[in-house]
């Protein structure tokens, strides 16, 4: 089982059932939580200190959530490299990701 890195405040107990029954990463959740709550965005070492992580944990974490098209930085390929990037929500994404898993759950 990996060992996830927990957020430094937990999520309160009926959203940690949720995490827990669609096996959701809680430090996941909280990134795209602050990014939501934040709409001009974060860097890895803001949402760190928000969430209580450390920047690699979730720069690493916004690299996953940026592939799937979740966040975006601006930055592509080797741009990437010595910058500060600066991460945001995409639109509706977390609403389409929720939608989606409605649909596939009843066999839509």
């Amino acid at each position: 089982m990996p060992r996830y890195v927990q957020p430094s405040q937990p999520a309160p107990p009926w959203a940690a059932d949720v995490m827990n029954l669609l096996g959701i990463n809680p430090l996941r959740l909280e990134i795209l939580r602050f990014l939501a709550q934040n709409a001009d965005g974060g860097t890895s070492g803001d949402i760190g200190r928000a969430v209580g992580a450390g920047y690699k944990t979730v720069a690493w974490h916004l690299r996953q959530l940026e592939s799937l098209k979740a966040v975006e930085s601006g930055a592509e390929g080797e741009n990437r490299q010595g910058q500060r990037l600066v991460y945001k929500l995409r639109g509706a994404a977390f609403e389409d990701a929720i939608m989606a898993v409605q649909r596939y759950v009843r066999g839509s």
